[in-house]
């Protein structure tokens, strides 16, 4: 307690409510040394109070607070005003909730520190200059959490339920910090009408023609394009240990479908796109679906990868594709059916196991249009 006199002395002429106490202090210590100053025992105050002797002790000794119900019989008995107690045990209360919220964040600063610092910083989740403290209590509330076990709660267990790879090791916490990306860019996007499955089946349409365009361009096609049918198509960047290509949800009552650059490849790009509409035309509504590298063999994701190939590919132009030889007919079937040619490229290597006709002709993204995509879809940083 920092104070230069004592304020319950008699000999001060001052008032309790004149009192500037310490945050910290208990009113119980404060009501101990006012009955030691005036000679007050705690049995002559229980009588004057009708309060049992008992009560006053634990008050007293710190075990219990003052009620606004002591506090009114406190100001009768002794002359001290109510409100002086309310404010000096509300004062206590709010010391003790910032202790023990103190020693939960020291708690997470472990927690927090196993996100990717690469990305929490790039989009601005907290800086450089952060403490480890004032960085775990950024990423709670970027994930509006109170704890390392209510981010579980919300964020693993009902979210990244994802069936893990059999081959590799995937990090839950970056995915779920992936997962918040998208999330926060889909909430800046204008998605004003209501999702309609059949409506977007329409738009799901227009996208193979959309893959014949400079990428960054066809990426917003789809995004209008989408948006227009009620679904929020956002592109961030993949995150460390996550292994994640696209992934489906939702925010509120509009679908959500994220994508990543993994591989860096359009047939792949474009072919995620479709496959994650295609969990929500023929899936459960309301569930989280993660396309994940290498993933163990799944029901839905077999029938969300036949949509996305049904929508790209006419059965005829697989017949075709398979069948071409060089790479000028790959060319030229991309022509005749209006797709792009690293999506017909794709296919062909995917259909014949032969990645080497059409290789040259899937180009990798460019780190320009990756930074691109990230400059269309980024949300604004946090404060």
């Amino acid at each position: 307690m920092n104070q230069t006199q004592n304020p319950m002395s008699p000999t001060t002429g001052e008032h309790p409510n004149e009192l500037r106490p310490d945050w910290a202090v208990h009113p119980g210590t404060l009501l101990g040394r006012y009955l030691e100053t005036q000679g007050i025992r705690q049995s002559e105050l229980a009588e004057r109070t009708g309060l049992t002797t008992k009560h006053v002790n634990q008050i007293v000794k710190r075990s219990i607070g003052i009620s606004p119900d002591v506090a009114v019989v406190l100001e009768t008995a002794l002359g001290t005003p109510h409100r002086f107690w309310a404010r000096v045990g509300a004062d206590w209360e709010m010391y003790v909730s910032e202790q023990r919220a103190a020693t939960t964040l020291e708690e997470a600063v472990s927690w927090a520190s196993a996100f990717d610092v690469s990305t929490l910083l790039r989009h601005g989740i907290y800086t450089a200059r952060d403490t480890t403290v004032e960085r775990a209590t950024k990423v709670l509330r970027f994930f509006g959490v109170a704890s390392p076990d209510a981010f579980d709660a919300t964020w693993i267990r009902p979210r990244v339920s994802f069936k893990r790879s059999q081959a590799y090791t995937v990090h839950s916490q970056n995915t779920a910090l992936w997962l918040r990306l998208v999330e926060r860019c889909a909430e800046q996007l204008e998605v004003d009408v209501e999702y309609k499955p059949a409506k977007l089946r329409k738009a799901a349409a227009k996208i193979p023609a959309f893959t014949t365009m400079p990428f960054v361009t066809g990426f917003e096609a789809a995004q209008a394009a989408l948006a227009e049918v009620g679904v929020a198509l956002v592109f961030v960047r993949q995150v460390t240990e996550t292994r994640v290509c696209a992934a489906t949800w939702w925010v509120g009552d509009t679908p959500v479908v994220g994508v990543t650059e993994r591989h860096r490849r359009p047939d792949i790009f474009w072919f995620s796109v479709l496959h994650e509409i295609g969990h929500l035309l023929l899936h459960s509504r309301r569930r989280t679906y993660l396309d994940l590298e290498d993933e163990i063999e799944d029901r839905a994701e077999d029938e969300a990868n036949e949509y996305a190939e049904s929508v790209l590919f006419p059965r005829s132009a697989k017949i075709q594709i398979a069948a071409a030889t060089s790479k000028r007919e790959l060319m030229f079937l991309a022509a005749e059916y209006n797709l792009g040619v690293a999506i017909v490229a794709g296919q062909h290597g995917h259909l014949t196991g032969n990645w080497r006709t059409g290789g040259s002709l899937r180009a990798p993204f460019a780190d320009e249009e990756i930074e691109q995509l990230e400059r269309l879809c980024e949300a604004p940083e946090s404060e």
